[in-house]
């Protein structure tokens, strides 16, 4: 297994009193990233996939359209299973004071994705001028302001919905519908829709597809069939798995595979 170093270098490398630092990677797949810290907060990106990461001891599973944000001085560690390019942004004190004071996955919105590119079109590393500094503060603020969560695949103790959420995780191919669930657990389809939204702050629908995901990333990887895949997990063709799978990760369940094995040529970050 590849390891990545501690990052200390790259620590040095860092302009005192810089308000940003970028750094640009390319992981090859099954990267490691033993547990280090930073004197600055990170903002984690990455260009398809899956990345997962402890902050502390909390676990994240970020897909390419989250962060993963790491406080300064927070102990974390990372692991990445296919190959991606990897931007990891350095975030000077005043500005990381406006992101949470715990890890976490932020959503990049498309305007926050735009951000990034440019800046990695560009190859920026550290500022050159004022509109990089107006362009990092944007972002920033953008940040601040989006979706923030503790958990990709995040649980309730609610007591109509753990049993919900317990059986899909345990089976991800039942295809209960709402409806059913909410006569076995004696409430409404109508209340239990409203209790995944406030608990979870997603659909029913949309939380087991995520549970779907992850069980399919972990097949893909020991190479099953895309036809299999799907049938496992309760499709009745493998057209309509592989469309939860392009709205979710970006791309084709195969794409990702290769992406996996390090089979095709770099993506843009």
């Amino acid at each position: 297994m590849y390891t990545a170093s501690a990052y200390r270098e790259a620590d040095l490398r860092v302009p005192k009193g810089a308000p940003f630092y970028f750094r640009y990677n390319h992981f090859e797949p099954e990267t490691a990233v033993e547990p280090h810290t930073h004197p600055w907060g990170q903002l984690c990106r990455i260009s398809l996939g899956l990345m997962e990461a402890t902050v502390e001891t909390h676990k994240l599973t970020a897909p390419a359209e989250y962060l993963i944000w790491v406080p300064a001085n927070a102990p974390h560690s990372a692991s990445i299973r296919q190959a991606t390019d990897f931007i990891s942004v350095y975030v000077a004190e005043s500005l990381a004071e406006r992101l949470p004071a715990t890890g976490c996955l932020i959503a990049q919105t498309p305007l926050v994705r735009a951000l990034f590119e440019d800046f990695a079109a560009r190859r920026v590393s550290v500022m050159q001028d004022a509109w990089d500094l107006r362009q990092f503060e944007l972002m920033i603020e953008l940040l601040a302001r989006a979706e923030h969560t503790d958990s990709y695949l995040p649980d309730s103790q609610d007591r109509q919905l753990e049993p919900i959420l317990q059986a899909i995780r345990l089976d991800p191919a039942d295809n209960t519908t709402l409806q059913a669930w909410a006569e076995r657990v004696h409430s409404t389809e109508r209340t239990l829709a409203r209790r995944f939204q406030t608990e979870l702050g997603m659909s029913f629908v949309q939380w087991r597809n995520r549970v779907r995901l992850l069980r399919a990333l972990v097949w893909l990887k020991e190479d099953r069939s895309v036809q299999d895949i799907a049938l496992a997990l309760g499709y009745g063709t493998p057209s309509a798995f592989i469309a939860m799978f392009r709205k979710q990760v970006g791309f084709s369940p195969e794409r990702y595979r290769r992406q996996m094995c390090g089979e095709t040529e770099r993506p843009t970050a």
